[in-house]
Formats: C-alpha cells, sequence, structure tokens
C-alpha cells in the first residue's frame, strides 16, 4: 500500500507536476502509479550532463512512474524531507534543485 506525501500544511507534494507517494500500512495500491518509467532517461532529458551526477544521487530512493513519484527507501532523504518539511532537512532547499 502507498500513500501520498503531505506536507506541514497538510498540502499533497509534487515533483515536477506528479504527485509523491511512499510505502505505508494503509491507503492505495502500489498499482495504482500506472508504469514504471525510466528515471534515468527522464533526468537525462531533464538536466545537463554535467549535473546529471549530482541530481541523481539526489533522487537516488526515487522512482518514476506514469501517475507519480514513488520513495522506495530512505537512503538520501534530503529531497522528499525539504518537500514534505521534516526536521532540519526542510528548510534547506537542495541545490541539485537548481539543475533541472
Amino acid at each position: 500500500m502507498i500513500r501520498t506525501a503531505k506536507n506541514g500544511c497538510a498540502s499533497v507534494i509534487t515533483f515536477r507536476e506528479k504527485k509523491v507517494f511512499y510505502s505505508w500500512d494503509s491507503g492505495i495500491s502500489k498499482s495504482s502509479l500506472g508504469t514504471k518509467l525510466d528515471k534515468t532517461e527522464y533526468l537525462k532529458a531533464n538536466v545537463d550532463e554535467s549535473n546529471f551526477n549530482a541530481v541523481q544521487k539526489l533522487m537516488i530512493d526515487w522512482e518514476l512512474y506514469e501517475n507519480g513519484w514513488f520513495i522506495n527507501s530512505y537512503n538520501n532523504k534530503h529531497l522528499f524531507y525539504y518537500l514534505t518539511q521534516i526536521g532540519n532537512y526542510g528548510s534547506h532547499r537542495p541545490k541539485e534543485l537548481d539543475y533541472f
């Protein structure tokens, strides 16, 4: 099951015009995300080659689907925590966002 990510104001989180989801005990089925897309291809099309590795590292835990982004692990929490306004990360915008 997955759940829609929300920020501190209970607003739904989006990244690059797609909703962000994470695993949860209850919620909707992961199949509602639709077809899994190639995140590497997406990043190569949207990020300059010189910044690709930095953005890929920032988004190591993110999977791209046709209906949203799915956080599959928490090896690099910075972007997720920034968007959801969690902890110290919530106040520090990742510099990699400037590379899009």
